[in-house]
């Protein structure tokens, strides 16, 4: 007589991965559905109740998930940029080690950085991430998700202090939030301007050099 367990008792067969929740596969469902009908319907058609058809779920399935479209976008984003956390770990490791040795290296790799965040999402979303973008901001996620992670408001800075004698600002901690709303302003600016702008590489050096006229040009005459 065979001692051998039935499948799925202990010590039997392989344990399988734990499932999604309920909850998780309507999520989901949701998000697959909103991006179907952005590519194949476009942002016109785009409304809850066309989405909730799409998914295959109530209106008032979806409403208990999501306030609205702007919030599915939203849940969209951040798995698009989190769907590899590991690389954006990487990243800001990167930057920090980068930092001891060049100051206007780091400028440049974090300024791609940032702009690839936002081609990443216009190039899924397009005409959609456009109505939204202003809206959007992975470091806000960041810091209630991950409070652990150093935040651009902390390294940043001690990268200024660390270079002080190539940069005009003394002020590091305002120079940071000069340069960071600088970046992410030019970059919404642009993408409401001229969208496909940010998708050539003159973009981000362009970028640069404005950032870099700002933290290296002595301040004029009279001003602190």
């Amino acid at each position: 007589m065979s001692t051998s367990n039935p499948p799925g008792r202990r010590g039997g067969q392989t344990p399988r991965k734990p499932r999604q929740s309920r909850a998780e596969l309507t999520r989901a469902a949701i998000r697959e559905a909103t991006l179907r009908i952005l590519r194949d319907e476009g942002a016109g058609r785009l409304t809850t109740n066309r989405i909730a058809e799409v998914a295959g779920v109530s209106i008032g399935s979806l409403y208990h998930h999501y306030a609205d479209k702007h919030a599915i976008a939203a849940d969209i984003c951040d798995a698009l940029l989190l769907a590899d956390l590991d690389k954006l770990e990487e990243y800001t490791r990167r930057t920090v080690s980068m930092a001891r040795i060049s100051l206007d290296d780091t400028l440049y790799f974090f300024i791609e950085e940032m702009v690839a965040r936002h081609r990443t999402l216009y190039r899924q979303l397009r005409n959609f991430y456009l109505d939204i973008h202003w809206r959007y901001d992975l470091e806000r996620w960041m810091a209630e998700h991950r409070p652990e992670r150093i935040s651009t408001a902390e390294w940043l800075p001690a990268v200024f202090a660390r270079h002080r004698a190539e940069l005009a600002p003394r002020d590091f901690a305002l120079a940071a939030t000069m340069v960071v709303n600088a970046i992410s302003g030019t970059i919404h600016a642009t993408l409401d301007a001229s969208p496909e702008l940010i998708l050539e590489d003159r973009f981000c050096a362009e970028l640069h050099a404005l950032v870099l006229a700002y933290l290296k040009s002595p301040a004029p005459a009279g001003r602190g």
